[in-house]
């Protein structure tokens, strides 16, 4: 067991805190004697690294238990009948669907025919809206990025124009009542982007002997994994996905996305300061900015503790509470496993910006499927939806690009 779980949530942000002091006490004492900075030694060095480890632990499950408090009060087990006689909404269908998922026996009041939802909706028992709702939810909250973006929610597996300023126009003249000078403007143009509805799908494999024989919820736990594996493929593909088959992701640079107009260099090839950081957020206009977070890989959010700006004060301040969010140079940080992480020239390392100008579009049902002949003695259970994604204006964002 980590050596901090036992901790309760207040106290672990407070150590959090005072192990990050003792990390900026010994960064800051490591001068000479002309007080110049100089290099750690060996020793220093190992203690470094070992309270970036503790801090990068606790930041780890900080997070984890505030997303517990967020999602404290759902119930996350698969629906059954209506109390009152199954004759509700889904009553009668939820009773069947479940019947079936735990015995693999088709009752005598329901269709001989394969359990799913399809993209044509024909010649299949639907499996009930609230279980669809259920698998979509359990990790929403692990998944930070995915509650940024826009979605759209499409009805089908069909894309969507999104218009765009292609090229702007240029600024109004200060001239004569009668403005004999002045032109059409031709700059001004709009141009579309296509978001479509590319297939995500999750297969899991379970024994029939697995499913029938447990006293607990078997159906409820493969439920879970296929809505964590859909819903990381879905911030995979937001922050790093190629555009092809996939969305486009905020990494990547791109005409149709974010193009390299956006990325602004930092000063160092392996190292970022305060002064990069304070340079990406200003490159974005204020009305973005009021909106705008971080985006960075976990272990580049333990480099950044001890960044200053110009006047020698931390830009990094820890949320205190349980309720405060941890910010850099005032904006909240978030972290995905699927950011850039390598310092090296010319690689992306983080960005600021405002992912609600991140569109994506999905189809709002996730398809269900009992698979039982092609894996027998196995049981295959497949998790399946639509998605597509892009960024839609490119001056909501400023990546970071190594020197």
């Amino acid at each position: 067991m980590n050596e901090f779980e036992k901790l309760s949530l207040q106290e672990k942000i407070d150590v959090r805190e005072h192990t990050i002091k003792e990390m900026r006490t010994l960064n800051e004492g490591c001068k000479d004697d002309k007080g110049e900075i100089r290099a750690f030694t060996a020793e220093e060095d190992s203690k470094y690294k070992a309270m970036s480890e503790d801090v990068r632990k606790l930041t780890d499950l900080i997070a984890k238990e505030k997303r517990e408090l967020e999602l404290k009060g759902f119930t996350s087990s698969v629906p059954f009948a209506n109390p009152e006689g199954g004759n509700g909404k889904n009553g009668s269908q939820l009773e069947v669907f479940r019947h079936y998922l735990c015995t693999g026996e088709i009752r005598a009041d329901m269709d001989k025919r394969t359990l799913s939802v399809d993209d044509s909706g024909a010649a299949a028992v639907l499996a009930p809206q609230e279980l669809v709702k259920q698998i979509l939810s359990p990790a929403e909250s692990k998944f930070s990025l995915l509650d940024r973006v826009y979605t759209v929610h499409l009805s089908k597996a069909s894309g969507i124009g999104v218009p765009y300023e292609k090229t702007d126009a240029s600024d109004a003249d200060w001239t004569t009542e009668i403005p004999e000078s002045i032109k059409d403007d031709e700059d001004l143009e709009y141009a579309k982007r296509e978001l479509g509805a590319h297939m995500l799908i999750k297969l899991i494999t379970v024994s029939d002997k697995t499913l029938k024989t447990n006293a607990f919820n078997v159906e409820q736990l493969i439920a879970d994994k296929l809505s964590y594996k859909m819903r990381s493929a879905l911030e995979k593909g937001i922050v790093a996905g190629t555009g092809t088959g996939q969305p486009l992701g905020l990494f990547v640079a791109s005409a149709k996305g974010i193009s390299t107009a956006r990325d602004i260099a930092a000063a160092s090839a392996t190292a970022l300061d305060g002064d990069d950081i304070i340079k990406a957020k200003r490159s974005v206009k204020s009305v973005y900015r009021s909106r705008g977070e971080w985006l960075f890989h976990p272990d580049t959010v333990t480099k950044l503790l001890t960044l200053k700006d110009k006047n020698g004060q931390y830009i990094w301040r820890s949320g205190l509470t349980v309720n405060d969010p941890d910010t850099l140079d005032g904006s909240p940080v978030i972290e995905s496993e699927f950011a850039p992480a390598e310092m090296a020239t010319g690689a992306y390392v983080g960005m600021f910006g405002d992912y609600s100008k991140y569109w994506m579009t999905m189809v709002d049902s996730i398809a269900i499927r009992r698979l039982e002949e092609k894996y027998y003695p196995s049981v295959g259970f497949s998790a399946k939806t639509y998605a597509d994604g892009q960024p839609v204006l490119e001056e909501a964002f400023c990546r970071i690009k190594m020197g």
